[in-house]
């Protein structure tokens, strides 16, 4: 049985485009957000914010327009770690929330439950939720930012050996947890030859 997940493509940033948003120029700031919150929003997703998706895409490009930009050539990479960083903080807090949450929950139990919103495919959610955070985002990167390995590497300030050990171990698990779960949603599919 294969893991399949669809890497999407990401475009090349236009030229000028770090330029016009130094100057901070409301055009740049909006085709720069048209363009790159998809791909935002599902690397957060992926990091486990999936309630909070739309608030930490907002938050970190709030923080890329509030930064100073580093120059193009650089300028993705350094985007990617502060959308990786903003996960992980935001997820750090999470925690402390919900630690609070699960406290007061012990000494004053609520009345009144709500149903938690679920995810359009728990298995895949449940199995990413899973992972090392380590891992969650080189699959990530690979996957919902189509980066290649080196790019990973530099982005996540590891050896891309490192990169590849995450990326193999995590698709193992994934694999792992999706076949024996057996559920229809779980998007695994045998082929013949045993290739992607």
């Amino acid at each position: 049985m294969r893991l399949y997940l669809r890497r999407t493509g990401i475009d090349e940033l236009p030229s000028g485009l770090v330029e016009r948003l130094q100057r901070a120029q409301p055009e740049a700031r909006a085709d720069f957000f048209r363009r790159y919150a998809p791909q935002v929003r599902r690397i957060l997703y992926l990091q486990g914010l999936c309630e909070e998706v739309d608030d930490a895409v907002q938050e970190v490009f709030i923080k890329v327009f509030r930064a100073r930009l580093p120059q193009q050539e650089v300028f993705l990479g350094w985007f990617y770690r502060v959308i990786l960083n903003t996960g992980r903080d935001l997820g750090r807090r999470r925690k402390t929330r919900f630690g609070l949450v699960d406290r007061l929950a012990r000494v004053a139990p609520a009345r009144v439950t709500e149903d938690e919103p679920r995810a359009a495919d728990p298995a895949l959610r449940a199995a990413l939720a899973a992972l090392p955070v380590e891992f969650r985002e080189t699959v990530a990167l690979r996957f919902f930012a189509d980066m290649a390995l080196e790019e990973i590497a530099q982005t996540q300030q590891v050896p891309l050996g490192t990169v590849k050990s995450r990326l193999h171990s995590a698709m193992a698990r994934l694999r792992t947890a999706l076949t024996t779960d057996a559920a229809p949603s779980a998007r695994v599919s045998p082929t013949k030859d045993g290739h992607d």
